[in-house]
């Protein structure tokens, strides 16, 4: 695992934890130390694409950093908060087993095994995944036979230019930019589908995402918009009030007239002023 390279996305420069030293710099270890591989056993236990095994003592050590002349290393309990909050942002998960804790990079296989962009095929390739754990990791040839099964044409698999997006990358980054997220989930992909099914304008997609994000409230400090499906269902409300708008009435505004002894008063007053009669 010393040799070789990871493909690391922009997005993370947009990320909350770029600003967090310490969950970066653990994210960026796990990645880089995740079995790459698509099966391996170390000392009997076997892993999948993405994981890596090791005890947060360890993960102490492994992040030390050169402060003045020496070395210091954060401490087991902040590793475990930064452990904690890539789990809570769904970037990894974290499980115990008998040889130490077992960190799964979320997604590993479908955004650094393959050859070229992975935003390209995003949308059509992780459409299969939706059913099956997170944490389940098939071979390549199982990939590829699924995006053959699925009649993926090579030319839609192609990066589009950045100024041309597809309908599902425009509401992929825009949900992202205000999650603050940098990867859409399985069930995510699977929400956004179901919107473009709906042949929604994708103008009014985008408005109303914002729309949404603009009037959640939460609850406390941790609590945000953690899934699209979230998103999926304001969407589709509003897209059914616009199709279904409430029916027009031909009842006029009710305008209550004045008493009769206001009316009478009326009358008798201009019956004065026009003879010259003074009210007094």
């Amino acid at each position: 695992m010393s040799s070789g390279w990871v493909k690391l996305h922009r997005k993370i420069l947009d990320h909350e934890i770029w600003n967090d030293l310490t969950t970066f710099r653990l994210f960026t270890l796990l990645l880089l130390k995740a079995n790459h591989q698509e099966k391996k056993k170390i000392n009997g236990m076997e892993l999948k694409q993405g994981q890596y095994v090791r005890s947060y003592s360890k993960l102490s050590e492994d992040l030390a950093y050169k402060e003045g002349r020496g070395m210091k290393s954060p401490s087991k309990s902040t590793i475990m908060r930064s452990a904690k909050k890539l789990e809570s942002i769904g970037i990894v998960t974290i499980s115990e087993t008998v040889n130490g804790t077992m960190f799964t990079i979320v997604n590993y296989q479908l955004y650094q095994d393959f050859d070229g962009n992975r935003e390209a095929f995003r949308e059509t390739l992780a459409k299969p995944f939706v059913n099956r754990s997170q944490n389940e990791v098939e071979t390549k040839s199982e990939q590829y036979q699924e995006l053959k099964n699925l009649g993926i044409k090579e030319e839609e698999r192609q990066p589009s230019s950045e100024y041309n997006l597809t309908p599902f990358q425009k509401i992929e980054d825009k949900y992202l930019s205000r999650k603050g997220g940098m990867f859409t989930t399985p069930y995510d992909v699977a929400a956004i589908n179901r919107i473009l099914d709906q042949q929604i304008p994708i103008e009014d997609v985008l408005t109303w995402i914002d729309e949404i994000f603009d009037r959640y409230v939460p609850k406390h400090r941790a609590d945000g918009i953690k899934s699209f499906t979230y998103c999926e269902q304001g969407i589709l409300d509003r897209w059914h009030a616009k199709q279904n708008p409430p029916p027009k009435t031909n009842v006029s505004e009710f305008r209550p007239r004045g008493s009769k002894q206001e009316e009478s008063f009326a009358a008798l007053e201009a019956y004065a002023k026009e003879n010259g009669i003074s009210m007094g």
